[in-house]
């Protein structure tokens, strides 16, 4: 199976307008050229570790969410049919035209594009896996009825989680390291109900707890890579240690646009999934060598 990305790097203007999260609702106006830089950097970190990006170039600068590629959609593998990519409701405004530049991409890369219908559903920012386990998130932005219409497409167990604020997605609350079988968790931004799912299922001691004050600064917004965690440089050093103790390097890169200002990590700067490589054609376009040219070109 190839380990697949997809991502967006930010266009020559982008800036903060939806100014939606903590971070970016008091932070000073970005460097665009800058988070360009990191976006790269990003991007080829996860290739060099086997990962394969498929980058869709920002179509508009007043798109500037786009960058953040977790709520770009879900895609669902299947055994015997083509990849599902299962459409984003979003439940900000100035991020629910993103939707209509997306889906041509994976139609392009074969795929069999579905809307869950009814709800907000924020997409791979609410999906995480572990041990052959889907867990799917709502109470942040997507709510129970998005959650219900978009589960119905994934298949195997499933648990249903609810997060609170701050956390406005699961990638807030839950971090799996599938390669040391453990997972960070954040109990205060889970509700009571599902925190204790979570122990029933995996056993209490498989989830490493942190604060809501480390999740603030992004312990569970990591990018796990095999044994490497690409993580931005403002992860709490106890929570570095933590991971490190477990047999793990952190990897840490500086993002001070796309994070300390924008709001999102590495792992809020992709939609992951597993597919079949023989199942899914990559324009040439698309490929991160192809993208990459423009942006070095920037300098």
């Amino acid at each position: 199976m190839m380990d697949f990305f997809l991502m967006s790097p930010p266009g020559r203007g982008w800036a903060l307008r939806g100014r939606s999260n903590f971070r970016s609702r008091e932070a000073a106006q970005v460097d665009a050229r800058g988070a360009r830089r990191e976006w790269l950097a990003l991007a080829r970190a996860i290739e060099a570790r086997g990962g394969t990006v498929v980058a869709l170039p920002s179509p508009s600068e007043v798109l500037t969410g786009m960058p953040y590629a977790a709520e770009c959609g879900q895609v669902v593998s299947r055994e015997s049919a083509p990849p599902l990519f299962l459409l984003p409701r979003m439940m900000s405004a100035h991020r629910q035209e993103e939707r209509a530049h997306w889906a041509p991409l994976a139609r392009a890369l074969g795929m069999e594009v579905v809307d869950p219908g009814v709800g907000i559903w924020e997409a791979h920012g609410d999906v995480a896996t572990f041990e052959g386990v889907t867990l799917l998130f709502w109470g942040g932005r997507t709510t129970r009825e998005g959650l219900d219409a978009a589960a119905r497409y994934f298949p195997g167990a499933q648990l249903h989680l609810q997060v609170r604020e701050p956390a406005f997605h699961g990638n807030m609350a839950v971090l799996p390291l599938p390669a040391v079988g453990r997972m960070l968790v954040c109990p205060e931004v889970l509700a009571p109900d599902s925190y204790a799912a979570l122990v029933q299922r995996f056993g209490a001691e498989r989830l490493l707890t942190v604060s809501e004050e480390e999740i603030r600064h992004y312990a569970t917004n990591g990018l796990p890579m095999g044994r490497d965690l690409l993580a931005p440089s403002v992860v709490p050093e106890r929570v570095v240690r933590l991971v490190e103790s477990l047999g793990m390097r952190v990897v840490s890169l500086p993002m001070p646009e796309l994070t300390e200002k924008g709001g999102g990590s590495s792992r809020c700067l992709v939609s992951r999934a597993w597919v079949d490589p023989a199942r899914v054609v990559i324009p040439e376009a698309f490929r991160l060598s192809s993208v990459a040219r423009e942006l070095e070109a920037d300098g």
